[in-house]
């Protein structure tokens, strides 16, 4: 905040770009929600992982704002079609890439939902290279 309790253009910004966030994900069945999901592609897996590359000045800064607001997500798997297994944070106070990164390094799945990687019953993992038992027993 800036002085004199005027609010900095950033903040600002982050407040009303945030605003917009969660108009958008009441709004999901709307025309316009729908437009957005198909041009930014928002649901392959979720709309923080959609790129800005070429896009709206409005876009970046959207994107920006999830980003600030991504730092205190935590997401419920429902079906696990929208959650990156290792990249978010859905399990634990961290996402699993952090808390098993030589794993996650060399595995193949990088990127893949929940529902990609976990049948019900057991991980369908797999990796570039063999696993030593050492890394392995990490988890």
């Amino acid at each position: 905040m800036g002085g004199l309790g005027i609010p900095d253009l950033k903040s600002l910004n982050l407040a009303l770009l945030s605003s917009w966030i969660f108009r958008y994900h009441l709004n999901t069945d709307c025309i316009w929600a729908k437009i957005v999901d198909f041009k930014y592609k928002t649901k392959k897996p979720n709309i923080f992982c959609c790129s800005e590359v070429g896009t709206s000045p409005f876009w970046k800064g959207l994107i920006w704002a999830m980003q600030a607001a991504h730092l205190g997500v935590r997401w419920v798997i429902g079906n696990g079609g929208k959650i990156r297994f290792w990249e978010e944070q859905w399990l634990d106070n961290t996402c699993l890439a952090i808390l098993f990164w030589p794993l996650y390094v060399i595995n193949e799945q990088q990127g893949k939902s929940v529902r990609e990687v976990w049948n019900g019953e057991e991980l369908q993992l797999s990796f570039r290279r063999s696993v030593s038992e050492r890394l392995m027993g990490m988890c």
